[in-house]
């Protein structure tokens, strides 16, 4: 007697990939799950993340006294100009400089909230002691003397924040994934009524 073929299972539902919703995600964490009705989600991813981001920024932001001076570093999201002085391999400016702070590839995924540092980049020559005239010295490269000083006469609360929003902007690569893909289980394709009678 033959054995019965267990019934075959349903095929999964065709996946088509999303790039509006991944790119609001990359924005803002969670807002593309938030526009695919994910608000519960959404809404979870932008806390979770932003949490994270904005409390390495202030990890890695302060002002300390050394050898009678106060020098003031206004966060550890920032990418400088380094070209010149470290470039190994011949690479153009950006990528050297990337290169040099390779931080910032972590924390660009971030999205806007890493923005000032890119507008902060495309002026090192401008204002210098003032900052940005919107942005002020937010996420602008520290001096050499203040990164010196704040190693030497301060805690590790600058490098603990890095890594902070490295994890925040690595993360969101994830949120962005979700948001391209859709949730991770969907329901299956109901199969056609004449297949169901037979």
């Amino acid at each position: 007697m033959p054995t019965p073929q267990p019934p075959p299972k349903p095929t999964p539902p065709h996946r088509p990939l999303e790039p509006l919703p991944g790119l609001l995600s990359y924005l803002v964490p969670g807002l593309g799950q938030i526009y695919q009705g994910r608000v519960g989600k959404g809404v979870l991813f932008l806390v979770c993340i932003y949490t994270l981001f904005f409390y390495g920024m202030y990890l890695g932001s302060g002002t300390v006294s050394y050898e009678g001076r106060s020098y003031t570093v206004s966060g550890s999201v920032y990418l400088p100009h380094t070209a010149e002085k470290n470039n190994p391999y011949g690479l153009s400016p950006l990528l050297a400089d990337l290169y040099n702070r390779p931080q910032f590839l972590g924390q660009f995924w971030v999205g806007v909230a890493a923005w000032p540092a890119l507008i902060q980049y495309a002026r090192p020559e401008r204002d210098e002691a003032e900052g940005h005239p919107l942005l002020g010295q937010l996420q602008r490269t520290p001096s050499e003397e203040a990164l010196n000083a704040v190693h030497t006469g301060g805690d590790k609360r600058m490098e603990l924040g890095w890594v902070y929003t490295v994890i925040a902007g690595v993360l969101n690569i994830m949120v962005i994934y979700d948001a391209c893909a859709g949730p991770a289980f969907l329901l299956p394709a109901e199969e056609p009524a004449e297949r169901r009678a037979a």
